[in-house]
């Protein structure tokens, strides 16, 4: 199997052993679009900056609701595009890649409120974010292929179908494999990102 094969099997085995007998808890799919925002720090690396833009994600989801509190788990396969260039003194911009596989992995606690009939709930989120770089490393900066970070989000469930959420990936290890011209570089791909996630029963 493949890394994000293993992870997906990971978390369905655990939502099963979560699962209490005749609950009525609630396993859903959905679609999950939004926008990426790139927030990556370089250091170590004298004439050379960081262009960071937005950019997009989108792919499919997967939640589990608890069935007697406000405790969810959700995990994700996202293609996102992760828009940073890299800028050295003369303006010349230099691509190294911007096509990634995310696999972000959640708990979140949502506060249903009785004034709205249970209709809307403010939730917080947190967990993993796993990202696999896509593109060519053949650019001057070489990247890892893997990305770990941890993802901290607040959001909003809307008639437990529609769930608007944002927040802040921080990247947590240096992504910078090889650059010539400067070899002590380090880069941290961090970033905010921002998703609807529209969710539909089995």
């Amino acid at each position: 199997m493949k890394p994000n094969k293993h992870l997906l099997f990971i978390f369905v085995a655990v939502l099963a052993l979560l699962l209490p007998t005749g609950a009525k808890a609630q396993l859903r799919y959905g679609l999950n679009l939004g926008g990426s925002f790139a927030d990556a720090t370089i250091d170590r690396s004298p004439g050379y900056d960081l262009v960071n833009r937005s950019g997009f994600r989108g792919g499919l989801s997967l939640e589990y609701q608890l069935p007697t509190c406000g405790l969810a788990f959700d995990a994700s396969v996202l293609y996102n595009r992760f828009n940073t260039r890299l800028r050295n003194t003369s303006q010349d911009k230099i691509d190294f890649g911007r096509d990634y596989l995310e696999v972000p992995i959640h708990i979140k606690y949502k506060f249903w409120l009785p004034a709205t009939s249970n209709l809307v709930a403010p939730m917080v989120l947190t967990g993993p974010s796993l990202l696999w770089h896509l593109s060519s490393n053949d650019s001057p900066l070489k990247v890892r292929r893997f990305q770990p970070g941890w993802n901290v989000g607040v959001g909003l469930d809307i008639a437990n179908i529609l769930q608007i959420s944002g927040g802040y990936r921080f990247g947590l290890t240096d992504i910078a494999k090889e650059f010539g011209p400067a070899p002590q570089t380090r880069i941290k791909s961090s970033g905010f990102f921002l998703s609807a996630l529209l969710l539909f029963d089995f």
